[in-house]
């Protein structure tokens, strides 16, 4: 019993020494970091009503992407060849966003939707983690001056380096 029990100790020690705390999970997110190749893997749409207009954008791929201090991308590409990013900073462990927002909480910086930049109003963003899948939910409601809303939920994006 006790060998088994050493070695038991002995094996999770080693475990534990083989992966560096980047490796393990992110504790602003509750998920790990995956390989950039899994973007691949999103689901999920975008409408974006304008007018009496709507498009629905179709996730081909979506990361999160860490860019500086607190500051991550957001980064969707759709079916269309559209890409959507929004820059948001994350500073304290809640899954929601705003713009605007206040300086010590998380907040919407910018958004960009092929390369124009939006121009926010009231907007909000949700990213939840789904740890069973090691990917994030996140639930985008972007109010524009320039380009009308953009409301969606895209699944399954994976937090790459």
């Amino acid at each position: 019993m006790k060998t088994k029990l050493l070695l038991l100790l002995s094996l999770s020690v080693m475990l534990f020494a083989c992966s560096t705390e980047a490796d393990r999970d992110s504790p602003m997110w509750g998920i790990d970091f995956s390989d950039a190749n899994t973007a691949g893997f999103a689901m999920g749409s975008v409408d974006k009503q304008l007018a009496n207009t709507k498009v629905t954008y179709i996730a081909k791929s979506g990361t999160l992407t860490p860019v500086g201090e607190s500051l991550y991308k957001l980064t969707f590409a759709f079916e269309s060849g559209d890409i959507l990013e929004i820059t948001i900073t994350k500073k304290v462990p809640s899954y929601n966003y705003s713009f605007p927002g206040v300086e010590t909480e998380n907040q919407i910086v910018s958004a960009l939707l092929n390369g124009e930049t939006l121009s926010l109003k009231e907007s909000t963003l949700a990213i939840q983690p789904r740890s069973e899948e090691n990917k994030l939910l996140t639930i985008t409601t972007l109010r524009t001056l320039n380009a009308g809303d953009l409301n969606g939920t895209i699944g399954r994006v994976p937090l790459v380096r």
